[in-house]
């Protein structure tokens, strides 16, 4: 199964999302509800991560109490992850199942943080390993060579 938070939306689609919402913007002095969103989710899903960053404001500012900002929540959660901010998309991504515990987009959102945590975990202990080797190698290298003066 492909997954979609992985997606990247063409370069045309996210200029479009963008013209819309900045018109918006200028004619009005705010965008309405639907183009904010588009555009942030048109950003959460860009290849840029500077496009990325710009769809947080844009999706925080969507949850105001008293909406249903399950979605909102869900996509900053898709953000963070493409951001490599797992922690951060870990606890969007369980804001939205505790609103909604049988959603399948965010039990998948949440079961890819949990591999990327586990991976990123073990590779930072393989790393570390690896510089206490060395540490230790260097230290019997300088060891040995202040024993034969």
């Amino acid at each position: 199964m492909a997954e979609f938070h992985y997606d990247i939306v063409p370069a045309d689609q996210l200029r479009d999302c963008e013209r819309a919402y900045l018109t918006e913007m200028e004619c009005n002095g705010s965008a309405s509800t639907t183009s904010q969103f588009n555009y942030a989710y048109c950003l959460v899903h860009a290849q840029r991560h500077e496009d990325i960053k710009k769809s947080i404001p844009l999706l925080q500012s969507l949850c105001r109490p008293g909406t249903d900002h399950r979605d909102y929540v869900y996509y900053l959660g898709v953000a963070f992850f493409r951001l490599g901010e797992y922690e951060k998309a870990l606890a969007h991504v369980r804001r939205v199942l505790s609103m909604e515990p049988k959603n399948s987009q965010a039990k998948t959102l949440h079961d890819a943080i949990q591999r990327k945590l586990k991976t990123d975990g073990v590779l930072g202990m393989a790393i570390t390993a690896g510089g206490v080797a060395i540490g230790v190698g260097v230290v019997a290298i300088l060891a040995g060579a202040l024993a034969r003066r």
